[in-house]
Parts: C-alpha cells; sequence; structure tokens
C-alpha cells in the first residue's frame, strides 16, 4: 500500500470535490484511512454520523466489548438515529427519524435505559429500570468510564425534554 499524500495536497483533492473513495483509489488506500486524516485535520464528511460513532466508540471501545457485532440490532441502530438527531442531523431519511422515534419511545415510556451486555441471556442491548443516577440519559454509563469532554456529545445522550411527537 502507497502513503496518503500531506495534509497540503490531501486537502486540495477535498477542494476539488473528490470523495474518499475516489481519493483512497488514487493511492491504493482505505476510504477508511482518508476519512481518518480528513478528521484528524478538521474535516467531517458526515459529521453527524462522525459523531455518533465518537459517542458510541467513547462509551463502549470496540476493543472492549465488540459493539460493532451487536450494532446492526434494532436497539443500537435506532440509539444511532437518536444520536444524529440529538446531534442536528437534518438528513436522517424517514425510516431513520422513525428509528429515533421509536428509541425515544421506548425509553420514555419505559422509564429504562439501554446497557450493553454482551454475555446477558437476553441479548446484547439490555433495557434496565432508569435510576436517579442516569439521570435523563438513554444509556447507562459504563462504571470506570471517563465522562465525555465534549458537552455537545454529552447532552445527545439525553432524552428531548419532550416527546419528539409533541410540539
Amino acid at each position: 500500500m502507497t502513503k496518503l499524500p500531506d495534509n497540503p495536497a490531501l486537502l486540495k483533492l477535498y477542494r476539488n470535490g473528490k470523495s474518499d473513495k475516489e481519493i483512497a483509489a488514487m493511492f491504493d488506500v482505505s476510504f477508511q484511512a482518508v476519512n481518518k486524516r480528513l478528521r484528524e485535520m478538521g474535516i467531517w464528511r458526515a459529521p453527524f454520523k462522525a459523531q455518533a460513532q465518537d459517542i458510541l466508540e467513547h462509551v463502549w471501545p470496540k476493543a472492549e466489548t465488540q459493539r460493532t457485532k451487536f450494532m446492526r440490532l434494532n436497539r443500537a441502530r435506532d440509539l444511532f438515529y437518536f444520536l444524529r438527531r440529538r446531534l442536528g442531523d437534518k438528513a436522517l431519511t424517514e425510516l431513520e427519524m422513525r428509528g429515533s422515534e421509536r428509541f425515544e419511545a421506548l425509553i420514555r415510556e419505559g422509564d429504562v435505559v439501554l446497557a450493553l451486555m454482551p454475555n446477558a441471556p437476553e441479548g446484547p442491548w439490555v433495557l434496565e429500570p432508569r435510576l436517579d443516577s442516569d439521570g435523563r440519559m438513554v444509556i447507562r454509563w459504563p462504571e470506570g468510564r471517563p465522562p465525555l469532554a465534549d458537552e455537545k456529545h454529552r447532552a445527545a445522550l439525553d432524552l428531548p425534554l419532550k416527546p419528539w411527537g409533541e410540539s
């Protein structure tokens, strides 16, 4: 594999409208490598998706939890849509909007939080009764995990004050 060009050359390709996949093909690297370098430069192609992924990675690091094995399951997918919506993503599809609303209603109406327990008999994504220590968060914060540094990311994990269906 060849290396990506230096940052100024990569920035020029980006500004000329090349996609991550096109740049990757030019340098025989993965599109993820291109996206990672651009993010390190402060350029986010899909900022809300990337931010939601960053939040999930902070909460449940894939190396420790194998979280990515379970992300296609409904609760995890709907949590991802919920985070994107809370972050302000206006590009959610109708299906993704419904998923975010379904997740919000499940958490609110059940007065529960979502926890990742890969070895739990009831499945990896477990709904647990809300505790006072959960506050408005939609997830159970893993014991020993440091808090999120970015307050906007932290706030994305909170239930909205009013249900999304209400005006």
